[in-house]
């Protein structure tokens, strides 16, 4: 499996990304646009129904994507790049988990 990359804004991050503020705790942590929310429909899907996870609980999410977007910027204050990706398929598993099984399964189901 790929190595697992910790998203996490770092402090010099947050520094370049906030105007000042006297609450640090108002500043993200982790970039905009990488929380997912799945609405009931999907924790159905996913086996998550009456009992809901509580917040700080740990998961794994594996995940296959399709690639819908690739874009590359440059101007005078320097370039961007972006890489747009669509969830199809995807297993969510206990943080403290072996999730070998669930990647196999995961794997196979997103080949039909």
């Amino acid at each position: 499996m790929a190595k697992m990359v910790s998203m996490k804004i770092t402090a010099a991050e947050q520094k370049k990304r906030s105007e000042p503020t006297s609450m640090v705790e108002d500043r993200p942590r982790y970039p905009w646009g990488l929380q997912l929310n799945l609405d009931t429909d999907a924790l159905e899907k996913l086996g998550i129904g009456e009992e809901l996870p509580a917040v700080g609980e740990s998961y794994v999410l594996i995940a296959k994507v399709d690639v819908t977007s690739v874009s590359s910027n440059k101007s005078e204050g320097g370039s961007n790049q972006s890489v747009g990706l669509q969830i199809t398929s995807m297993c969510l598993e206990d943080g403290d988990g072996d999730t070998s099984a669930a990647a196999a399964a995961l794997y196979e189901g997103a080949k039909s």
